[in-house]
């Protein structure tokens, strides 16, 4: 496993998944998405692969990521938190990403669905 961090997020890189935190009070704009997308493709290159952001702290995402930011190799989407905040800000994310979409409220329960998905 690789990792990655920068004063925004951490990244973790495993085979088929990586594992994304942003930090605390981050508004998570295109621009930074851009610094987030570059590091995916450096690792993944046109492999595919799943997200799975651990929602471990309180932070904005901008509608712009979902509209603009996606790779075509990132064939699905989880989030994982245990706060029903974030759960239902993610409700309000699904709509905008328009392929495979999880919530979990475990860590390891999104990498096993990450795990067993391709």
């Amino acid at each position: 496993m690789q990792h990655f961090s920068n004063e925004f997020c951490q990244i973790e890189f495993y085979d088929q998944f990586v594992v994304l935190v942003i930090n605390e009070n981050v508004n998570l704009t295109l621009e930074k998405a851009s610094e987030i997308r570059n590091k995916l493709r450096e690792h993944y290159k046109s492999k595919d692969f799943l997200m799975i952001t651990h929602r471990k702290f309180k932070h904005h995402v901008s509608q712009e990521v979902y509209k603009q930011g996606q790779l075509p190799n990132m064939k699905g989407l989880a989030i994982v938190s245990n706060d029903l905040e974030e759960r239902d800000k993610a409700i309000t994310e699904q709509p905008l990403y328009g392929r495979s979409f999880a919530f979990f409220k475990d860590l390891e329960e999104a990498k096993s669905w990450a795990e067993g998905y391709f």
